[in-house]
């Protein structure tokens, strides 16, 4: 079984350059589980600058996450107009363990519900609580593995608790909202008079709940990636 920290050809994988601008390529060759052959990506038609000698860090995924890896520029080639560079590896793959606080920006239709004590001993992410009452309806500005943050014009107190019913829905595929507890963290103000971005961080989920929103954040945040690079 392949180990997920092994970088394999085939890997799409991106390059952090100047002002962390993230650039898509992918591994056309691999000497040795050391040496790494891959298309010198380009931005908006412009080629990343990389120099001999220069270190960059690659991002790979897999299903348990984001891989983090220094490299190092040894070298380049040229195949017809294809340039390439061979990456040489300085570090060894690291998980990269902020991704739990990475927030991606994500409009989701977001239900903040009255909480009920110890309620989080049974919930199990799908679940129906339609006698539960709902305070209010609103969006999501950004969500991570640890959290929401929703646009409203309600005013929330730190600490206070509720049930959040969250619409993970892919285009043209309707899915049971998601229900998990959330506790109110901080208020900051939004861009327009009276509106608030409310953070809550998720407690009590169980390690199925997480996975599965850990899934989905990195797969929406790799979706985003893609389409910023086309």
């Amino acid at each position: 079984m392949q180990r997920d920290d092994v970088i394999v050809v085939g890997d799409k994988v991106d390059l952090i350059g100047d002002k962390n601008r993230i650039y898509r390529t992918m591994i056309e060759d691999v000497v040795e589980s050391v040496l790494f052959l891959v298309g010198v990506p380009r931005h908006a038609g412009v080629p990343m600058t990389l120099r001999l000698d220069d270190e960059v860090s690659m991002i790979f995924y897999r299903d348990s996450g984001r891989y983090i890896v220094r490299m190092r520029v040894a070298g380049f080639e040229k195949k017809g107009e294809v340039r390439y560079a061979l990456l040489l590896l300085a570090s060894r793959p690291q998980q990269d363990q902020r991704r739990g606080a990475y927030r991606l920006s994500l409009r989701l239709k977001t239900q903040v519900c009255e909480y009920i004590e110890d309620i989080e001993k049974d919930l199990l992410g799908y679940w129906d609580i339609e006698e539960k009452v709902i305070l209010e309806t609103v969006s999501s500005k950004d969500i991570s593995v640890t959290g929401v943050a929703v646009v409203t014009k309600r005013e929330y107190k730190s600490g206070d608790k509720h049930i959040l019913r969250l619409y993970f829905q892919e285009p043209r595929v309707k899915t049971p909202p998601f229900f998990i507890c959330g506790r109110v963290m901080r208020t900051l103000p939004g861009r327009d008079a009276g509106v608030h971005i409310v953070g809550m961080q998720f407690f009590g989920q169980t390690k199925e709940m997480s996975e599965y929103i850990s899934k989905y954040v990195l797969e929406e945040q790799r979706k985003q990636i893609r389409e910023r690079k086309r």
